[in-house]
């Protein structure tokens, strides 16, 4: 047995901590990048979003935030089932508004037909947006950082306000518990709670009757300061909430005190074998 297999066999042994809370909101919207005229908004919360909103309850600058939770150990669990909406909004052109608008109103010329099309600088954007989001938070980092974040949430409080995607979707959230948990990884298949991150090859997924799952790809692992994806996962998922039974995975095994459950925690960077 070599020294890594060995460190791998003690990390199996070894039983860590993990900070569990949830978080909702009445909407959420969490914008896929490629889309453009049409805002489309990833199916639940990515690994970046949720390093951003522990971020904001502990206090980080958005500057800051990036750096400091990069190595975090986080998994995401769905609480409710994904329901998306479609929203539409009007957005004015505030740099060059004012100006046209005074040319037209000083304007000697006898005023056009009304255009069929909108004004030029009015543009209407469809987006998507996620219905009654309720999230369960797994979080795993240094003994200081989970110390400060289980202080906040225990007693509901945060430096910055906690939202789900966008600023306008204030969130509320309660602290659930502090429990022990250790690696497993099982031949046989096993349930798991959260949402299941992988690369290049999906899961071995156990099809069950009345049971669904979903793909969910190219989601960002983390954002830096200046807004920059750095690497993108694929998840699969239950849209319901439900949980999948996936064999040959390695999960994390959290001992609670009503039951216990498997979670994969979501990677904190692209194998270098996936790296094109």
């Amino acid at each position: 047995m070599d020294l890594r297999e060995w460190a791998q066999r003690i990390d199996c042994l070894m039983a860590k901590d993990v900070i569990v809370f949830e978080i909702w909101a009445p909407f959420a919207y969490f914008r896929k990048m490629e889309t453009t005229t049409t805002s489309l908004t990833f199916s639940f919360m990515p690994r970046s979003a949720a390093e951003g909103l522990i971020g904001a309850i502990l206090g980080l600058d958005f500057n800051e935030s990036p750096e400091k939770l990069k190595d975090s150990r986080i998994a995401i669990k769905l609480k409710n089932p994904v329901e998306k909406s479609p929203f539409s909004s009007t957005y004015t052109d505030t740099k060059e508004v004012w100006s046209r608008l005074g040319d037209i109103i000083h304007s000697n010329e006898r005023p056009a037909p009304k255009p069929r099309r909108p004004v030029a600088f009015r543009t209407r954007v469809k987006t998507e947006l996620l219905r009654n989001p309720y999230y369960r938070i797994y979080f795993d980092d240094t003994d200081e950082m989970k110390e400060s974040l289980q202080q906040k949430l225990q007693k509901h409080e945060t430096v910055f306000t906690p939202y789900l995607g966008s600023s306008s979707m204030i969130a509320n959230f309660e602290y659930i518990g502090q429990y022990d948990y250790q690696t497993s990884r099982r031949n046989t298949p096993v349930q798991v709670a959260s949402i299941i991150p992988f690369f290049n090859i999906m899961p071995k997924i156990q099809l069950e009757k009345g049971v669904t799952f979903a793909v969910e790809q190219n989601m960002p692992i983390h954002l830096t300061s200046e807004r920059i994806s750095v690497g993108t996962y694929s998840a699969v998922y239950n849209p319901f909430g439900a949980q999948l039974k996936v064999s040959d995975v390695a999960t994390q095994e959290i001992h609670s005190k009503e039951e216990k459950e498997h979670v994969i925690f979501i990677p904190t960077e692209i194998p270098p074998k996936e790296v094109t």
